[in-house]
């Protein structure tokens, strides 16, 4: 009998070396950072295989049905369907410490390539659209996209830039507290479980959770030159919060409504009456953002209690597409043309939702268990963090759906591979069996050869005799 086991760890060892997306995965430390989240073995296959699978899932199928059919006899056949919903459904799993600790990793490399300036945390919410109702904790969500509500979830993410790549570092689930709806049945669940305490956030609002998420960013030691946001989060107790009580500087869109209200050299106006009231005395200056013209003009101003430089832009050309903005910033010292160009960092958090929605199956999932949700949701970000870290190694900074190509076509080639050594293993035990099968053939003839050759001699002997 031939001993596979060195020849295969010899093949496993050159496959980690060849693929990139292999030799990416061991860089980022994947299989320490799941152990220690309680990615652990409990019974049946390997959990990091199945982790594993799941991120290369949307490279090679659509859904979790179709990878398991598609990959039947090859590196990822794990299974049925089955390993990987007990894997996504565990309630012992911590995902956001999995998903923090990945993006650390990536980001203390990133970090040696940009000053601290450049480096800034973005902050956005997207709507994850569902179509069952049976799916748990979800609800009916204001998409602002569309201008109606749908069912599904409102997923706010936390992300890291330094202006050439962007890092998903957190992100939490939200629903309304009212329009739920009602599940045919009531889970159970331990107060002290990771699972208990993500639906419980699921039910806090929105600046509850940018704070919550920004606390944790800056007790893991992420350091950043400003906290970006558009106008749906630009609220005095917000940016006091994280000004003050956590300790980042705030560069954000101001909302233009006449509930919302500045101090300017002691007068309270509404921001809609700032561009009839203040912006026409004060001193414009032209700025050149891309291919277009702005006029700029800038003062100081309390917004709540907090000390802020307002940032008047203005497009030169009238464009019905151009609309006039301010934009808010906490740090008084730094110039106008800094503030628009630090918040066009902000441009990247919505890049992650394009390409995580269209290419990474962000949301997608054929669970209905909250906890699935998570897992998949995390995994679909985890796949960003890895692409981003490979455009950034590479040099490469290509629009990542290019890498995307790139990378499906690589983990094919590894399927096919993987397929073949299964295929010349078997091949091998057959070789094997026959070489056993045909040993004990010509045994058993030549125990027939000598049987007929004392029976013919038997016989001549008989014939002498007569």
């Amino acid at each position: 009998m031939l001993e596979n086991k060195s020849w295969q760890s010899e093949i496993q060892a050159a496959l980690w070396k060849e693929f990139e997306i292999l030799r990416v995965m061991k860089a980022l430390q994947l299989r320490t950072i799941a152990y220690r989240c309680g990615i652990s073995k409990n019974q049946g296959v390997e959990p990091f295989s199945i982790l594993v699978a799941l991120v290369f899932l949307t490279f090679l199928g659509k859904s979790v049905h179709h990878f398991v059919s598609h990959c039947r006899n090859s590196l990822f056949d794990l299974g049925g369907k089955d390993v990987f919903y007990r894997l996504s459904t565990r309630t012992s799993i911590n995902w956001r410490r999995f998903m923090m600790d990945i993006s650390l990793n990536v980001i203390r490399y990133f970090k040696s390539f940009s000053s601290w300036q450049q480096r800034v945390l973005v902050i956005d919410d997207t709507v994850i659209q569902k179509a069952g109702k049976k799916i748990e904790e979800v609800s009916w969500v204001f998409d602002h996209s569309k201008g109606k509500s749908v069912k599904g979830f409102s997923a706010v993410v936390l992300g890291w830039s330094d202006r050439a790549s962007f890092v998903p570092v957190d992100f939490a689930l939200q629903r309304s507290s009212r329009k739920v709806f009602k599940q045919s049945t009531e889970i159970e669940m331990d107060k002290r479980m990771l699972a208990w305490h993500r639906r419980q956030e699921a039910v806090k609002d929105k600046p509850t959770l940018v704070k919550e998420m920004l606390k944790r960013a800056k007790q893991k030691g992420l350091d950043a030159g400003a906290v970006l946001f558009d106008s749906w989060y630009c609220m005095p107790r917000l940016v006091s919060s994280i000004y003050n009580e956590i300790g980042y500087d705030v560069i954000a869109m101001l909302k233009t409504t006449p509930t919302l209200t500045v101090a300017v050299n002691g007068k309270v106006y509404s921001t809609k009456r700032l561009w009839e009231c203040v912006v026409p005395d004060l001193i414009k200056a032209t700025v050149t953002i891309g291919k277009d013209r702005v006029s700029v003009s800038s003062i100081n101003a309390f917004f709540g209690s907090t000390l802020v430089k307002l940032v008047f832009c203005q497009p030169s050309e009238k464009s019905k597409s151009k609309k006039p903005i301010i934009l808010l910033s906490t740090d008084t010292s730094l110039t106008s043309a800094k503030i628009i160009e630090t918040y066009g960092q902000r441009w990247a958090v919505e890049v992650l939702f394009k390409d995580a929605k269209s290419k990474l199956f962000f949301g997608k999932n054929q669970s209905r268990t909250f906890e699935a949700t998570i897992c998949f949701l995390t995994l679909s970000l985890v796949r960003f963090i890895i692409l981003s870290y490979m455009e950034r190694i590479n040099g490469d900074f290509r629009h990542k759906g290019s890498l995307y190509e790139g990378l499906r076509y690589e983990v094919e080639e590894l399927n096919i591979l993987a397929f073949m050594e299964k295929f010349i293993n078997r091949l091998l035990s057959i070789i094997d069996g026959a070489k056993e099968t045909f040993t004990v053939f010509m045994n058993k003839l030549a125990g027939i050869q000598e049987m007929v050759r004392l029976s013919i001699q038997n016989l001549m002997f008989q014939r002498c005799e007569t």
